[in-house]
């Protein structure tokens, strides 16, 4: 409960655009950068269709790229997913309207994905994907 009432009477106020440039990288620039070298290599690959080159390199060097594009719009849609777990909890945070003092059931099942206990410390993980190291 310590560390609920520690993140919550700690927390400045959050801004959705703060969280958003801490998470997202520039996404779209990394797909054109990916895109770019796909057009060039196909258009290599078309060049080279004219000599004996058989392409292969090129063409798994393009199935490459293919898989790396598709590989970072995945991990655009993970940070969609998490931008979103965010600011659920920063909403469900902002409506708290005082300071917790004792445990409440509601909020525990709102705010904690798990808690992961070690020898020597213990890890809360928040629904957002927020983790909190707690060394005691």
């Amino acid at each position: 409960m310590s560390v609920i009432r520690f993140f919550i009477s700690s927390r400045p106020r959050f801004s959705t655009c703060d969280i958003e440039s801490s998470l997202e990288e520039n996404i779209s620039e990394r797909i054109a950068v990916v895109d770019e070298q796909i057009k060039s290599l196909q258009q290599e690959l078309l060049a080279t269709a004219d000599m004996k080159n058989s392409g292969d390199e090129l063409g798994m060097e393009i199935r490459k790229l293919r898989n790396e594009k598709q590989a970072i719009q995945a991990e655009e849609a993970s940070h969609q997913d998490r931008r979103t777990r965010i600011d659920e909890l920063i909403t469900f945070l902002e409506a708290l309207t005082c300071e917790l003092t004792e445990y409440n059931e509601h909020y525990v099942r709102t705010l904690l994905e798990k808690i992961t206990v070690h020898d020597n410390h213990f890890i809360v993980e928040f629904k957002s994907g927020i983790e909190i190291q707690i060394d005691e």
